[in-house]
């Protein structure tokens, strides 16, 4: 797709904009507008649906909840709509390395966090079940893992783990009172600082969401490191809120499943390119780690 496809494709928006610029997005096509709203158009059927269900979670999100997410302002009869993201600063990068050497700041991104999660889990059930997936979408499936991981590592004792890990994690059920509206990749990556300040003021990309384990939504919490400051201000924060409790042996399980995961992911790529943001060492060491905290 063009700025110029776009523009014309805009032009039945009564709004209308600019197209400042267009690229591809999986199955998907992401115009930025100089107005500072984004247009998704969807490339097939599959994609369609999947910004069809997006927006109805947005729709549930600004009608429910106290914190912003991107909000619809447009919907075509083909399947696109134009969105108000969410006003802020992004930096995924800069904010985990300021995060990661501050703690003052750790604590208090991950009470934010408990707040918005315990207001996004709050969304009643039978708005959610039937129509939402209740499987996440990574780590990808088993079979796929067990292919790669070989072509990644040579490490034995590593594969070893990492198999008992996903046998644990694969086997795992949710019980029913902790199915929720799950975000399913929630990072510094999809967080929106409040301009001028480091509150986070909203949450973006819902495309994975799941009605699934509400302890999937902490697992990025732990990270490639011992510190566990910021998963423990949103726990703090979330169970007084929410009344419900946050088991941080499956929080610590789903991260090593995530990691293990991207280590998987890595096959095709060089041990030096950072791939998904780590180099192969990155990410065996992230693995070495989450696996030993998940107790394997």
């Amino acid at each position: 797709m063009t700025g110029e496809e776009a523009e014309s494709l805009l032009a039945e928006d009564a709004q209308g904009a600019e197209v400042i610029s267009v690229e591809a997005r999986d199955e998907r096509w992401l115009a930025r507008l100089a107005d500072g709203r984004m247009a998704w158009f969807p490339s097939n059927a599959e994609a369609a649906a999947g910004l069809a269900r997006e927006r109805r979670i947005l729709d549930l999100i600004e009608a429910r909840c106290a914190f912003r997410a991107p909000r619809v302002r447009y919907v075509s009869s083909a399947g696109w709509d134009v969105r108000d993201p969410v006003p802020g600063n992004v930096d995924a990068t800069a904010l985990y390395h300021r995060a990661m050497a501050d703690e003052g700041l750790a604590r208090a991104l991950g009470a934010r966090l408990g707040e918005i999660l315990a207001d996004q889990h709050a969304i009643a059930a039978q708005d959610l079940r039937g129509w939402l997936p209740d499987r996440i979408g990574w780590p990808l499936p088993r079979a796929g893992l067990d292919e790669n991981l070989p072509k990644v590592t040579a490490d034995a004792t590593l594969l070893s783990r990492c198999g008992r890990l996903l046998d644990a994690y694969f086997d795992s059920d949710t019980p029913a009172q902790d199915q929720v509206l799950v975000h399913g990749d929630l990072g510094f990556h999809n967080l929106a600082l409040s301009p001028g300040t480091d509150r986070i003021a909203g949450v973006f990309d819902y495309d994975g969401a799941v009605f699934a384990d509400r302890n999937l939504d902490f697992r990025y919490l732990l990270f490639d490191r011992a510190t566990t400051t910021m998963l423990d201000a949103a726990i703090a924060a979330y169970e007084p809120l929410s009344g419900a409790r946050i088991d941080r042996n499956r929080v610590a399980l789903f991260n090593a499943a995530s990691a293990v995961g991207f280590l998987a992911f890595r096959d095709g790529h060089a041990p030096d390119e950072p791939w998904c943001g780590r180099t192969l060492l990155e990410d065996l060491a992230w693995c070495d780690l989450a696996i030993a905290r998940a107790g394997f």
